[in-house]
């Protein structure tokens, strides 16, 4: 799922056979009909999504990925700009200096590009005081380079962590959100190689996860299948992703089971949104098999049926299918797609 806006709650998952979608404005909340001592009981009324909230969701699943090595990006960054303050001024509370003139004098806010995006981080300043200059630090004008995002580089790193070959995949992490390998150094590899097998392996017992919505990413022509969870709260959580050639049941059921493995809590049932894919639909059925409640991503189903029509025609018709799909009601919502479809039926067979 790409973009798009319109949700469904969630209603009565204790099982899929009492589960019913249930169309209010754009909004997605679990409800239950018996009293029960679940999770949500405690944490008192989620949150209510709205529709463009819900529609960010699935975009940001590539997002999500990027922002865990970005976070590490950042704590290198803060080590360079350390690293070059303690060897000019030495290091703080010390009274070895290297200079005694040369000093510490704050900071300025500032920004790095990483993976694309600027980022503000805090620079240091380092002074003369003999001469009242201020001294620059090579390091931060070396990091105020481009910092685009290098998918080749980028595909490494996600091949490594899918096939938990961390120290591997902590080698290109610099490289892949766009920091220059003279960066690069070995405490850097060791505490990315550890924070990376944190991020993989990590428990996922403690999210009351609502919803999961399994996506397909290109990383360089490699397609990367990524599970984001939203919990009852309307919080993100970046469950897992694994390498592969395409979406099929075979490679998909083994990484699904592995989420339930490392503690993904699905009594309850849950929502699992895809994108339409054959294989997606029968990993999430040989995995979590009667707990999942599969829904169709709306914005690939839209996209699906405008994509056969003129050009000039699809804004009008992308507006026709979310206006339907944003009815207050399944009655509603359901006549309104069936004057579509017979509308598409005169028009192009193909698209209805």
């Amino acid at each position: 799922m790409e973009k798009g806006s319109g949700s469904y709650n969630l209603v009565e998952l204790d099982s899929p056979e009492k589960t019913q979608t249930k169309k209010e404005g754009a909004t997605m909340k679990r409800v239950n009909k018996k009293p029960s001592k679940s999770k949500s009981k405690v944490l008192g009324k989620p949150k209510i999504l709205t529709a463009e909230e819900y529609s960010t969701l699935a975009v940001n699943s590539k997002v999500e990925v990027i922002k865990e090595l970005v976070t590490l990006g950042l704590m290198r960054v803060g080590d360079l700009l350390k690293e070059e303050v303690d060897w000019l001024a030495g290091e703080r509370y010390s009274r070895e200096k290297p200079n005694p003139d040369v000093v510490r004098h704050g900071s300025n806010p500032g920004s790095v590009k990483l993976a694309g995006q600027r980022h503000p981080v805090k620079v240091p300043r380092v002074r003369n005081r003999r001469t009242q200059e201020e001294i620059p630090l090579e390091a931060w004008q070396e990091l105020r380079g481009t910092g685009e995002l290098d998918e080749p580089l980028m595909k490494k790193v996600l091949y490594g962590i899918s096939n938990r070959n961390y120290e591997a995949a902590a080698q290109s992490v610099s490289g892949a959100i766009g920091l220059s390998s003279s960066t690069v150094s070995r405490q850097f590899i060791e505490a990315s190689t550890q924070h990376l097998k944190a991020f993989q392996e990590r428990d996922l017992s403690s999210y009351d996860i609502a919803a999961v919505f399994l996506d397909g990413k290109t990383f360089a022509n490699d397609m990367m299948v990524i599970a984001l969870g939203v919990t009852l709260t309307g919080d993100k959580v970046l469950l897992g992703f694994v390498q592969t050639g395409t979406e099929n049941a075979e490679a998909l059921t083994p990484f699904l089971r592995q989420l339930l493995e490392r503690g993904l809590r699905i009594e309850e049932g849950v929502l699992v949104v895809i994108d339409g894919s054959k294989g997606l639909r029968a990993a999430v059925k040989k995995a979590f098999q009667d707990k999942a409640f599969v829904q169709r991503c709306q914005w690939h189903k839209r996209e699906n049926v405008v994509n056969y029509l003129p050009k000039k025609e699809q804004p009008e018709m992308r507006k026709r299918l979310q206006q339907a799909y944003q009815k207050p009601t399944y009655k509603e919502a359901k006549a309104a797609l069936l004057a579509i479809h017979h509308d598409l039926e005169e028009r192009n067979l193909d698209a209805a």
